[in-house]
């Protein structure tokens, strides 16, 4: 795999005793050794020019009646793999709804997809509060069984994938977008924009 092919390669791993390692370096040589090794048993994540998979929902869709990529197509549409739990997630959500709130009306639609860490992210009524609390009102399935996780090829949360209106990725950015964490922001903003001015 080509690591120019990715926006970036920020990933957020747990490291000994839970610590969340945020170097950049850090991430980088964790990107490299997963992908010059081969310990993810698979590439690193699906790639920009890649078709995008279909959403194989493991539980609910809440904010929509179930969706399928297909019905997407003619829409810019930024796929997110989250969990509420994952702090990086949630801190990643300002950015997203900010996104959501300038370019929706342009054609930006946001598909989250929940694939949980822990039992306890499961249940349909917690990941619910976690909407209604965080005020996110973009289509979100529960991917409880991880399918639409594998079909993605993801490492980490959130993971974003930004689709263009042929339904083929164009950019993939891994970890936080925020303003902890705002180095990916610009570049996924103008390609967003760049996507949305495609016709």
């Amino acid at each position: 795999m080509n690591l120019t092919n990715l926006s970036s390669t920020k990933l957020n791993r747990d490291g000994p005793n839970g610590a969340r390692p945020n170097g950049l370096g850090v991430r980088v040589l964790t990107a490299l050794a997963l992908c010059g090794t081969g310990l993810t048993g698979r590439t690193l994540a699906l790639t920009a020019g890649d078709r995008a998979p279909d959403f194989v929902a493991g539980g609910q869709w809440l904010n929509s009646a179930p969706l399928h990529v297909s019905q997407l197509r003619g829409k810019v549409v930024i796929v997110n793999l989250w969990v509420y739990s994952c702090i990086n997630c949630h801190l990643s959500l300002p950015t997203l709804q900010n996104w959501y709130g300038r370019y929706r009306s342009a054609g930006l639609e946001i598909v989250g997809v929940h694939t949980p860490e822990f039992a306890s992210d499961r249940p349909l009524a917690s990941v619910a509060a976690a909407l209604r609390a965080d005020r996110v009102d973009w289509p979100v399935m529960q991917d409880n069984d991880n399918a639409t996780w594998n079909a993605y090829q993801s490492q980490g949360w959130p993971s974003f994938y930004l689709i263009d209106r042929r339904g083929v990725i164009r950019a993939v950015h891994v970890g936080e977008i925020s303003s902890r964490f705002p180095e990916a922001i610009p570049g996924l903003e103008a390609t967003i924009k760049k996507l949305l001015a495609e016709k």
